[in-house]
């Protein structure tokens, strides 16, 4: 009895493993191994169909259409059996089972199994690594080549083991050899940037590349159970390091290379976009890059609603030349001058506070004490932030770590934890969702404060004493706190807001512009291709970016000083927990707003009746503390990538 489940292959029979069996070594029954990498190192069924997991390969499949073809995977949750049985229909092949278990089932239910990729003795000392090379070596059908049908020549029999040498390292004798068996691919490669005759005058330092550099016959790493696409991009990026540099800077290419071995999504590779035999000057009309039909169907393939401004998106833009992308280099000197220019004067700043806050508490240690015990042990706690406010904080610092987990491998793709990382999220596409999600959650967070802005336009003045707004006496406070900073001066005191905390809350809507719009730009550039140009994508890619940079390494590194690390803070400051500080706290940094609130009769409304933070205070803490390990663990490894 066929079992219930075939995930919807019309046309396709579900088989168990009892029935499975009974069919292995039947006349006209071949098993086709569709297992992922980590799968397939588990092993096959005896005398199976090596197939590529990502997409099935019909050449390897028998001519007979009438064959009964039994598809199997890793497992259950293995889709590509059922994705590879409809592709076996489409081609016209008429008995088509799908055994649900896979190998895994096969395994477990005590079935005799073979291993893939097993190690064979070099014939020679030379660079051949397996004789049965990854290209013909799961070649069951058809006509197939035996070593003399490529290595024959008339050359051959009279040529010394030098010349033979020298022979087989000849790009057209060896493509000549190749293309006598594979005459289809010889009409695409014909004329294409890689054949020597539509190369009039090719430059003697110049070497185009033959059959085998790019397909790697009599080499194990070329077996069909590893992933295609990024075999392809190193053998590409062997011969085009610029161009492969670049696209490592898209999305595309870091999600190629952070995916484990042999597990790269289907995202873009080299031949995707550029073709495979049929590689062109994008000049030429033949190119699957042409402007601007040939591009749109080639972008087309995975972006269904290409367009004209989304296909002139550049995949390989170079942000340093300025003569050949002025506007996208023009983005780069401005975001690393700003990236700059923040880190080097907070990093001043908060160098120059660091030391004056620890002399303090060296030269003064019995007035540093009695100091903070006056402020933790006050028990009159003065009401600063509401409960919406410290929820809104709550959410925003929580997705903005999701935000720093999910994109920091992307961005220091290179660093050796980078890989790591992404492991630990599932991979590339796993880590997208992670972002997105956590990118949500920050939008609503950041729009239910504009709303809130809204709703109280006519109570607070814009710059006002109570405003968020930067004014004229914020200037004057910090000149007074760089002069206390080196002991020109008295400690100034603030009032409600200080000039940092002033200089944070601007920067979120500066961010949220910078990296929420180029966000959503790449978030969705289909829909923006419609009234954006393509090199909006592009700049979007690196603003992005060095905004993500600037943001992650101030909050990470500045912020946390100025709220939690400095001397007179640490470990933590629990208000924006609490939601409240004591009066002590306020005279001793705040007493502009303290001496204010005493004038205006406000003060007393602001003190809190009862203490509702020790119900909740270990749990807040508890959470604090981990967002501040997590935070710091990410400054670290972003400061170890740079140095490694």
């Amino acid at each position: 009895m066929d079992s219930p489940l075939n995930f919807g292959i019309e046309g396709a029979k579900s088989l168990s493993i009892n029935q499975a069996e009974k069919m292995l070594g039947q006349k006209d029954t071949y098993f086709i191994d569709m297992s992922s990498p980590a799968g397939r190192i588990s092993g096959h069924i005896p005398g199976a169909i090596l197939n590529n997991a990502d997409d099935l390969n019909i050449s390897l499949l028998p001519k007979d259409k009438k064959a009964h073809l039994i598809f199997y995977c890793d497992n259950r949750m293995s889709f590509d059996s059922s994705v590879a049985a409809k592709v076996a229909k489409s081609q016209g092949y008429e008995n088509l089972y799908i055994l649900n278990d896979g190998i895994e089932g096969w395994i477990i239910a005590g079935n005799k199994f073979e291993k893939s990729g097993k190690a064979r003795k070099q014939l020679t000392k030379e660079k051949i690594e397996d004789y049965d090379d990854g290209i013909h070596g799961n070649m069951l059908f058809g006509k197939i080549p035996s070593c003399r049908d490529c290595h024959s020549s008339d050359k051959i029999p009279f040529a010394s083991k030098e010349q033979r040498e020298e022979l087989f390292k000849d790009k057209a004798f060896v493509n000549d050899n190749c293309m006598s068996c594979h005459k289809d691919v010889k009409k695409d490669f014909m004329g294409s940037v890689h054949d020597e005759n539509a190369h009039k005058n090719l430059a003697p330092d110049k070497e185009l590349p033959n059959c085998s550099d790019c397909h790697s016959v009599h080499t194990a790493g070329a077996k069909m159970h590893l992933d295609i696409k990024q075999l392809s991009e190193q053998k590409c990026g062997s011969c085009h390091e610029e161009q492969q540099k670049h696209y490592h800077d898209t999305f595309h290419g870091k999600a190629l290379l952070l995916n484990k071995p042999g597990e790269a999504p289907r995202v873009a590779a080299c031949f995707d976009c550029h073709g495979t035999h049929n590689v062109f000057k994008i000049d030429d009309p033949k190119s699957t890059l042409h402007m601007t039909e040939n591009r749109i169907k080639t972008c087309s393939e995975c972006h269904p609603n290409a367009n004209a401004n989304f296909v002139s998106f550049v995949a390989h833009a170079d942000h340093t030349d300025g003569e050949k992308f002025p506007l996208l280099h023009s983005a780069y000197i401005f975001m690393t001058g700003l990236v700059i220019a923040v880190f080097a004067f907070f990093g001043f700043h908060t160098f120059l506070w660091s030391i004056r806050l620890i002399r303090m508490r060296l030269e003064n240690p019995v007035a540093w004490k009695k100091a903070r015990e006056a402020a933790h042990h006050d028990r009159v706690k003065v009401k600063r932030f509401s409960a919406f406010h410290m929820w809104q904080h709550f959410f925003m610092a929580a997705s903005f770590l999701g935000l720093a987990f999910s994109g920091l491998p992307q961005k220091f793709y290179t660093a050796p934890w980078a890989q790591d990382m992404m492991n630990l999220m599932g991979g590339p596409i796993m880590a997208t969702q992670i972002h997105h999600i956590s990118a949500v959650i920050m939008f609503a967070v950041f729009f239910s404060h504009i709303a809130e802005i809204m709703m109280n336009l006519g109570k607070f003045k814009i710059f006002g004493e109570d405003s968020l707004m930067p004014n004229l006496q914020d200037f004057r406070d910090m000149k007074d706190h760089f002069m206390w900073f080196i002991g020109k001066g008295e400690r100034p005191q603030f009032d409600r807001w200080t000039y940092w905390e002033k200089f944070d809350y601007l920067a979120v809507f500066w961010g949220m512009f910078i990296i929420g719009l180029s966000g959503l730009i790449l978030w969705f550039p289909n829909w923006f291709g419609n009234f954006l140009p393509g090199w909006m994508i592009n700049l979007s890619t690196l603003v992005h970016s060095d905004e993500a940079l600037l943001a992650t390494g101030f909050i990470f590194a500045i912020h946390f000083f100025n709220t939690h690390f400095r001397a007179d803070r640490f470990p933590m400051d629990t208000v924006i927990f609490s939601g409240s500080l004591t009066a002590e706290e306020m005279r001793q940094e705040r007493s502009k707003w303290y001496d204010r609130l005493m004038k205006n009769g406000m003060l007393e409304k602001l003190i809190e009746k009862e203490d509702k933070f020790a119900s909740y205070s270990l749990l807040a803490k508890l959470a604090g503390y981990a967002m501040l390990i997590t935070g710091m663990v990410f400054l670290f490894m972003m400061i170890y990538a740079f140095i490694a």
